[in-house]
């Protein structure tokens, strides 16, 4: 009688461990598509809550630059589209997409010292649901140009792989 109970069980474990393990769900299988890495891919990032900062806490002159989006991030762009740049991991400048002339662009017064070092810039796409971030990309100069050569400047925010 236990040798029964004991053949019972393991059939009974043996069937319980089968059923678990097959599943009608192996039929809907559906190959993974491969990502396209010259394609920007969305993202799961909230629109940020970037504020610009108080200007009567800083002296001297901004930083005033003019930023574009690089071509790979432009059928992306959108009103609800944020840029801010930061100092020491602080917001010094907040900006909303402008449109002139037929080009978009970022207008960001960055508000800082030469001895705070380098500007981050982080670009936040509502459609990609995704922030891009460019770190020390250029150092505080408050004598730099607004423009480079009459155009934005155009940061690499998406790297694009060498083929």
């Amino acid at each position: 009688m236990k040798n029964l109970i004991k053949i019972a069980g393991v059939v009974l474990s043996a069937t319980l461990l089968f059923t678990a393990c097959s599943s009608s769900d192996d039929d809907d299988t559906k190959p993974v598509e491969a990502i396209d890495p010259t394609v920007p891919q969305p993202g799961t990032d909230a629109q940020p809550t970037w504020t610009a900062p108080d200007i009567s806490l800083f002296g001297g002159d901004p930083m005033t630059v003019q930023v574009a989006l690089q071509d790979e991030l432009l059928p992306y762009a959108s009103n609800e589209d944020l840029m801010c740049a930061k100092l020491n991991g602080e917001v010094r400048a907040v900006s909303n997409l402008y449109e002139s002339y037929g080009q978009i662009h970022f207008r960001l017064a960055i508000y800082g010292s030469s001895s705070e070092g380098a500007v981050t810039l982080c670009y936040y796409c509502q459609k990609l649901s995704r922030i891009f971030t460019v770190e020390n990309w250029k150092n505080f100069d408050a004598s730099l140009a607004p423009t480079e050569e009459g155009t934005p400047y155009v940061p690499t925010f998406f790297v694009v792989p060498i083929e």
